[in-house]
């Protein structure tokens, strides 16, 4: 009988001494401190702003490259028209039918997909240019001078074609033409359309036949 007492003590002791264990093993446990998460949740947040400003910048160097491209589709077919009028369209053609656009910077890419010569009417990504700007050109005899061809029975012999892109980095911007064709074209300004502005970028991404 003493001995089981014994045991019976033993066990209790044990019990006892195993408990108090747990019950500290419980307390050093703890949660994030609010500083802690107010840490973590600023390096979120600055990690996020990295990556969505690397998803900003490709997308407008991927639709940049597809302005750049499509420039080049554009003078293909102007080429082809070339060939099968012996000059360039004017800066204001006539369709045939009427051009959706007529009054448009880029009533000559709608007329060049009329006469299929384009896919389709090339319109820009959003961001840059809501058009291609196209200019027919002649030059004034003896002057060189390069002068705007429109609808009146000349023909025209070059054209400067050009868009709006959207980051200033584009190697394209220090290879291009930067033709200025009297007060309608300006290649070295920040859209194409007006003078250049002091202070401003050039954006206007320009070629010349």
């Amino acid at each position: 009988m003493i001995s089981l007492k014994k045991q019976f003590t033993n066990v209790q002791c044990v019990y006892k001494k195993t408990g108090a264990t747990t019950v500290a093993l419980k307390n050093t446990k703890r949660g994030f401190s609010l500083v802690e998460l107010l840490v973590v949740i600023a390096i979120i947040a600055l990690l996020s702003a990295i990556v969505m400003a690397s998803l900003a910048s490709s997308r407008q160097k991927g639709r940049d490259a597809k302005r750049i491209s499509e420039v080049g589709e554009i003078q293909l077919a102007l080429e082809l028209y070339y060939d099968g009028h012996r000059g360039y369209p004017s800066t204001t053609p006539e369709c045939d039918p009427a051009c959706p656009r007529p009054a448009a910077t880029d009533v000559v890419v709608q007329l060049l997909d009329q006469v299929d010569l384009l896919r389709e009417t090339a319109i820009p990504p959003p961001g840059g240019s809501p058009l291609y700007v196209y200019k027919g050109i002649y030059f004034t005899a003896g002057a060189g001078v390069m002068t705007e061809c429109t609808a009146d029975g000349r023909t025209c012999t070059s054209y400067v074609l050009g868009l709006t892109l959207e980051r200033d980095d584009n190697p394209v911007l220090r290879a291009d033409a930067d033709r200025t064709l009297g007060t309608v074209f300006y290649g070295d300004s920040q859209d194409c359309l007006t003078a250049p502005v002091a202070g401003k970028t050039e954006l206007c991404y320009d070629v010349i036949k």
